[in-house]
């Protein structure tokens, strides 16, 4: 396995220097998630235009549509789908549906004094839509089911947000695990720093690892922007670049 650069690991270790005061980081503009549910009754719904660019092309989400409801007082609903542009490396550009994800986040257990670990399960199943996005290959033939769960605690002014699950797929099942940790500047803006990989259970040495930084700035009371960008923490693998940018409507 190749190792990550020193730079790299540098600009990560300042980040995480410099947090005074962290929270559970997770969700929307990070891939890595959190034990967070959206209040009872109410809805969170994200719109985003994202990036994934590797060594034989580039893939737009154009927009992503992230849709969540309160079911519970600890108990989410999800449902997340994109619409797609491919542009492979001498062809050209391609578009369509992409795959339709639905899930359910329930935080099963939350962080107070006497017991300081957050714990949540986000199983999700993933399907194709009927159109012709496979046989196009805008994306795997599914269907996928990714079972993960998600670690929140606090250590001093330290909050730490782990995500591990364990995705069943057509092929070979894949793990994906990140960390991700934030600094909360003042009312408006928050500084995301994470580590997200995910690869095939049974040869982790070929996972896909990137190193992303974000931000979520409030715009007004019912709306923030979020972004972020990052790419491949291993030399010679993808992602080249992944990005982020879009808004969150909260009510």
């Amino acid at each position: 396995m190749k190792t990550a650069s020193l730079t790299t690991v540098t600009f990560f270790c300042v980040l995480l220097t410099f947090v005074l005061r962290c929270f559970p980081q997770g969700g929307p503009p990070m891939i890595t998630d959190d034990t967070e549910t959206v209040p009872k009754g109410h809805w969170e719904i994200n719109t985003a235009f994202t990036v994934e660019r590797g060594a034989d092309g580039t893939l737009f989400g154009t927009p992503l549509l992230d849709v969540n409801y309160g079911l519970g007082e600890r108990l989410q609903l999800k449902v997340e789908i994109p619409w797609l542009v491919l542009k492979e490396n001498g062809h050209s550009a391609i578009n369509g549906l992409g795959n339709t994800n639905i899930g359910v986040r329930w935080r099963f257990r939350d962080e107070k004094p006497h017991h300081r670990i957050a714990l949540s399960i986000y199983p999700a199943f993933e399907f194709n839509n009927p159109t012709s996005s496979v046989r196009r290959g805008l994306v795997d033939k599914g269907p996928e089911f990714l079972m993960p769960l998600q670690i929140q605690t606090t250590i001093g002014k330290w909050g730490i947000n782990g995500d591990v699950g364990y995705r069943f797929k057509r092929g070979r099942d894949n793990a994906m695990y990140g960390f991700v940790v934030g600094r909360q500047i003042n009312d408006r803006v928050e500084l995301l720093g994470e580590i997200h990989g995910e690869g095939p259970f049974r040869k982790l040495g070929d996972s896909e690892v990137v190193y992303n930084f974000g931000s979520r700035v409030g715009m007004t009371k019912h709306t923030t922007l979020i972004v972020s960008a990052g790419r491949s923490i291993r030399r010679g693998f993808d992602p080249k670049f992944i990005a982020y940018s879009g808004i969150q409507i909260t009510f």
